[in-house]
């Protein structure tokens, strides 16, 4: 996934080589971010709809920040008596 956001900012960069400018760039942003961090935990979109009682969609709605509010505010409250560890390394 990381590899895949630094080519495509270095796409729209307009960049013919990866730097590692760039790269070091793509990866700060988004390695904290909650999607990383679950899945770095093994908690895919999958995994998290058994756990969520939710659809994949869903899911994938919510971690890209574009699920109704409600239900957001349903999963922001039972992700952390669900997934195990998530804040830690």
């Amino acid at each position: 996934m990381h590899l895949t956001l630094a080519f495509e900012h270095a796409f729209r960069l307009g960049e013919k080589r990866v730097s590692a400018e760039v790269v070091e760039k793509v990866l700060s942003r988004a390695i904290d971010e909650l999607e990383p961090t679950l899945t770095r935990k093994g908690y895919d979109a999958p995994a998290l709809a058994g756990l969520l009682g939710a659809k994949p969609a869903e899911v994938r709605d919510f971690l890209a920040g574009t699920l109704i509010a409600d239900r957001a505010l349903q999963f922001t409250e039972q992700l952390p008596r669900r997934v195990m560890h998530v804040g830690s390394s």
